[in-house]
């Protein structure tokens, strides 16, 4: 596909309004979309269920149907279309809520920009912060540049032209969409073949102790340390997919230096560890680490468990992890503290009972689950290819813009020195 039009590039307050945080009283409960309950362009997990006096201070964001939520905070691409459904939900201010206005702008078109990842890494460019780096309203409104199909015959924005990009990307957006349709479905399969392969007798079940080669362990005070280009990946609770595997791409983690890595030994992670969630709202989830990945270190939400090779299978544990009697001990020996959020302490997590059959049960169990499993890795694989297709077409229509952003902002550097 390729798309021809004539653009007029313009600041996005030219064209959409940055809709300002507010909610007005309401009564009754509403759903509350949090950044975390957004994956891509996908509404994920349960949604919290909140009042108006009870909503937390970040559940101050509104929304209309075709307004566009995108995330603030760098290092995340986070964009939806807001539906009509979607409108009745409170949002999180960690979000802006751009609002395309009328006769000028489709909200369609707004969100396939913001869904270029040029446009996220200008974010990243421009975000600052102390405690977190994130994007406020002036930058987005002074630093970035939108553009959008312009009639010169007329000297108008085009809506038509707009329309059929829309219709051009959406062709490729509904391919996406029917793999990660495809894709929940196959996990769905994995995760009732996983249930299966664990209904065995009690007997077979073992302290979580029995099974590791160390004491689960993480380090409390691991904060602070500063984050470089090359070095020691660290391991962390966002890195993780929603099948709880690690990207093996190095480039997509927080790096600290080598020297501080190794004043933390015991959380240094060797292929076929798992890591696993001790703090937040998604405690029990659990990854194994790919050989790529052994060396890194681990952050302070998550624990390193490593289990005994000589004793059961590392594969075999990481599927027992998704299973319900997984996590409903996990949910036991947890402590909450506010709704959603909570911890697990590593003396808790040692009284967790794993299954621990003969290896040649482990082996076979693993052999039926693998087959469901690459059915789900080769899916994603698909996926990533279409979204892949889709960030093309996207680069062809807004490359020039994010070059035009980039060197304005490299000039104004230069002159200012």
């Amino acid at each position: 596909m390729s798309i021809k039009v004539t653009f007029k590039t313009v600041v996005p307050t030219e064209v959409l309004d940055i809709v300002s945080s507010g909610v007005k009283p309401f009564d009754g409960k509403r759903q509350y979309v949090d950044t975390s309950n957004v994956e891509d362009n996908r509404i994920v997990g349960d949604l919290e269920t909140i009042t108006y006096l009870n909503r937390k201070s970040r559940a101050n964001m509104e929304a209309e149907e075709g307004d566009v939520l995108f995330a603030k905070m760098a290092k995340t691409h986070k964009v939806i279309l807001v539906s009509s459904d979607l409108s009745k939900h409170v949002f999180s201010t960690g979000f802006f809520v751009l609002r395309a206005k009328k006769g000028v702008l489709l909200s369609k078109y707004l969100y396939y920009w913001l869904r270029f990842e040029g446009t996220e890494l200008l974010k990243d460019r421009f975000a600052h912060g102390e405690t977190q780096m994130a994007l406020n309203s002036s930058l987005l409104a002074s630093k970035f540049k939108i553009p959008v199909p312009f009639s010169t015959a007329k000297e108008q924005f085009d809506l038509n032209e707009q329309e059929r990009i829309v219709e051009s990307l959406d062709k490729i957006e509904a391919v996406s969409s029917h793999l990660h349709e495809q894709q929940i479905q196959s996990v769905n399969l994995l995760n009732a073949e996983r249930e299966n392969a664990f209904n065995i007798e009690s007997k077979y079940f073992v302290p979580l102790t029995k099974v590791v080669s160390t004491p689960p362990y993480r380090y409390p005070t691991f904060y602070g340390i500063p984050t470089v280009k090359n070095g020691t990946p660290v391991l962390k609770i966002s890195n993780m997919t929603d099948n709880a595997k690690l990207p093996t791409d190095k480039t997509l983690y927080d790096c600290i230096p080598e020297e501080a890595s190794l004043q933390y030994p015991k959380t240094i992670v060797e292929e076929n560890d798992l890591v696993m969630e001790v703090r937040g709202t998604y405690i029990g989830k659990t990854a194994i680490v790919p050989k790529e990945l052994a060396g890194s270190n681990i952050s302070p939400n998550t624990i390193r468990i490593s289990p005994n090779r000589e004793e059961i299978v590392p594969e075999y544990f990481w599927h027992y992890t998704f299973t319900s009697a997984w996590k409903n001990q996990v949910l036991r020996y947890s402590r909450f503290w506010k709704l959603g959020f909570g911890t697990i302490r590593s003396d808790r997590i040692d009284k967790i009972l794993v299954p621990k059959p003969l290896k040649s049960e482990q082996e076979h169990a693993l052999r039926t689950l693998a087959v469901f499993d690459d059915i789900s890795v080769r899916l994603t694989h698909s996926f990533a290819l279409v979204e892949e297709a889709l960030q093309v077409q996207l680069a062809s229509l807004f490359r020039e813009s994010l070059l035009a952003c980039v060197f304005s902002a490299q000039a104004k550097s230069l002159t200012e020195k």
